[in-house]
């Protein structure tokens, strides 16, 4: 009956996704936060400096140093991705969700060569406590439900260009069937230096969960990702986006409770597009979405990067 339920779950994701990148782009790439505080460049994440008007950068205050917990808001880019795959799907809903190889190259290639260092969430969080300093142009790719492609298509490309990746796994679709991930893939990803976080069970939406399935969502996913690869799971990526996409105030922060409770240190949201992070709002982090399809101007002017036509790139 529970692999029946996965199945289920497993079934209707694309279609959740969807949704996701629908109200994504209703609700647009602006951040309701950004008029009333001008976010400072984290240790040097803002983009290279490009010559000519239509690549002006803004001032922001010098980086922050090693030792100095961040307790301002803060640009830095985390791109939310989900396939990666050689050609795009029959179905539309999928095809949105999906990057093609050869343009994931490219977009990786832009990144190496426009300056940008991929780190992990652990990095970010361990900076913004007052710890290491972060690389030049600091940027975080996400990958979230953990489908197989990941290790076919994503995690090479991956090594070959010097990025770190983050991927949310949904657990309960490990070893269920369907195109996921192994739990074999990801030991091997994670010795290679990639980061696995929890994406939940089954991918249900904890805004509308009763308290009790939100806490075994979480702590159950956590624990599985802990038993199988070692180490410790700090961060969750919000199924759907919810509790944060269409549910009250009072939800999200009963949630983020939650989450705290169990151990986490940060999450993810699915939109809207902005690069601002607020390192009060540890449990609201802003991602960038991918589309499949999307030219790589249009990639590199969502974090406001230099125009691949610029020199070298």
């Amino acid at each position: 009956m529970r692999n029946a339920g996965l199945f289920l779950a497993a079934a209707t994701l694309v279609a959740m996704a969807a949704g996701v990148v629908w109200a994504s782009g209703l609700a647009g790439s602006g951040d309701s936060d950004s008029a009333a505080t001008t976010p400072a460049v984290l240790s040097g994440s803002s983009p290279p400096p490009v010559s000519g008007a239509a690549a002006a950068t803004p001032t922001h205050p010098a980086p922050t140093p090693a030792g100095t917990p961040v307790t301002v808001p803060f640009e830095l880019p985390i791109f939310m991705y989900h396939h990666v795959s050689p050609s795009f799907p029959a179905d539309q809903l999928t095809a949105n969700l999906t990057v093609l190889t050869s343009d994931f190259e490219d977009q990786l290639a832009y990144l190496k060569c426009a300056g940008y260092t991929g780190i992990t969430m652990k990095q970010l969080f361990d900076h913004i406590s007052g710890g290491a300093a972060l690389p030049a142009h600091p940027v975080i790719l996400t990958f979230d439900d953990g489908y197989d492609d990941a290790y076919t298509g994503a995690f090479p490309l991956l090594q070959q260009y010097g990025f770190a990746g983050s991927f949310a796994i949904v657990t309960g679709f490990i070893e269920a069937g369907g195109p996921f991930l192994t739990w074999a893939q990801m030991t091997t990803m994670a010795g290679a230096g990639m980061e696995m976080m929890s994406h939940s069970v089954s991918h249900p939406d904890l805004g509308t969960s009763d308290d009790a399935t939100v806490r075994d969502q979480i702590a159950a996913s956590r624990a599985a990702l802990e038993q199988h690869l070692g180490g410790k799971i700090e961060f969750l990526v919000y199924p759907s986006g919810e509790p944060f996409r269409s549910n009250t105030v009072q939800r999200q922060q009963e949630v983020v409770q939650m989450l705290k409770a169990a151990g986490y240190r940060g999450a993810l949201l699915a939109g809207p597009n902005s690069l601002t992070q607020d390192p009060a709002t540890p449990f609201a982090l802003n991602r960038v979405r991918v589309s499949g399809g999307e030219g790589l101007a249009t990639y590199a002017g969502s974090i406001g990067g230099p125009p691949p036509s610029s020199p070298h790139c």
